[in-house]
């Protein structure tokens, strides 16, 4: 099936928000741990996790755009 631009770039922003907010949230966790030995991995606040995914959504965005003008 043949996509049309504007697909391929919500696709490649979709993909790219879901791969990048599991790298945002593993390194967050990575953060916690450094400087609190015990910490156990988790989600971080809602406030934070909202705030990442702005910015991690922001890209994504912006990515796709890219990608959609350069298909």
């Amino acid at each position: 099936m043949a996509r049309s631009k504007k697909q391929r770039g919500a696709i490649a922003s979709a993909v790219t928000f879901g791969f990048f907010m599991t790298e945002a949230i593993i390194h967050f966790n990575m953060g916690q741990k450094s400087a609190k030995e015990e910490h156990q991995w988790g989600l971080p606040p809602f406030e934070e996790l909202v705030k990442i995914a702005l910015i991690v959504g922001a890209f994504s965005v912006a990515s796709g755009a890219v990608i959609g003008a350069l298909d």
